[in-house]
């Protein structure tokens, strides 16, 4: 008795797999840091404003404390471009929410700690130019550093940056519109004021003193001068950073889903 062949089990291909939380917080810090990083206008600013004025300043008074004082106006104009690069970065959300591409991602399955990771992610990369672009001006211009001493200050204002990168986001999420870009461009000049990295705190009335050693700008100047310089640690300055760092994040994790909600409406 012959026995017939079975037919051919026909091939069923295997579903995709859905990409995971952490792939989809990767693409979204991808894609947005190309959407900022190809604004011409935004690249322009965050770049020639510090480098203008690290020149500006260089020249009137880099000669003083032996050129010493030519790599502190290197690091505070450092701070200063990574500033405005990392508040107007994070700004960029009210945008997402207003075009509602905030809510197309999030039904598409991007959790709002994905997207606020995301834009972290996507801010910590775009203030890396006006890093490098003052920094490098800084060593062509008379700057005196050795390698380490010099990447090690880049480095430490790049994480010191943190908390503004936070400050930006949130008033990306609680202003509205173009409120939120104004909001952002008072804050960045607040806080560059205040923390005195156009002009050294010292020279401002003592309320003023006061008040920039309780913001993180200050300190983010002052550890990115201890990195290039040495010297004490000022270890104030961790614990303002650290304190600023945790009360934004607090705040971003309760505004998170704020905007999450409004996007939906």
């Amino acid at each position: 008795m012959s026995t017939a062949a079975a037919p051919p089990t026909p091939s069923v291909a295997a579903p995709s797999a859905s990409p995971s939380s952490a792939s989809r917080t990767v693409r979204y810090a991808l894609h947005t840091t190309r959407m900022t990083v190809t604004n011409v206008l935004f690249m322009v600013f965050t770049l020639a404003m510090p480098v203008g004025m690290y020149l500006l300043f260089s020249m009137m008074f880099g000669d003083q404390a032996e050129g010493q004082t030519r790599g502190m106006i290197m690091v505070n104009m450092a701070a200063y471009g990574g500033l405005g690069a990392a508040i107007t970065a994070g700004t960029q959300i009210q945008e997402d929410q207003r075009n509602g591409f905030l809510r197309q991602l999030i039904v598409a399955g991007l959790s709002p700690r994905s997207f606020l990771s995301g834009s972290v992610m996507a801010a910590s990369a775009v203030i890396v130019p006006a890093l490098l672009a003052v920094g490098l001006v800084g060593l062509a211009t008379g700057v005196e550093a050795s390698p380490a001493a010099f990447v090690a200050s880049l480095a430490v204002l790049w994480v010191g940056l943190l908390p503004t990168i936070l400050v930006g986001i949130v008033l990306g999420m609680v202003l509205k519109g173009g409120a939120a870009m104004a909001g952002g461009v008072v804050t960045m000049m607040v806080m560059a004021i205040f923390g005195g990295l156009w002009m050294p705190l010292e020279m401002f009335p003592d309320w003023m003193q006061a008040a920039g050693r309780v913001i993180p700008t200050y300190w983010i100047s002052s550890l990115g001068e201890w990195a290039l310089y040495g010297g004490h640690l000022p270890v104030t300055g961790l614990l303002v950073i650290g304190a600023w760092t945790l009360a934004l994040a607090l705040v971003c994790s309760l505004s998170m889903s704020r905007a999450v909600g409004l996007s939906r409406r």
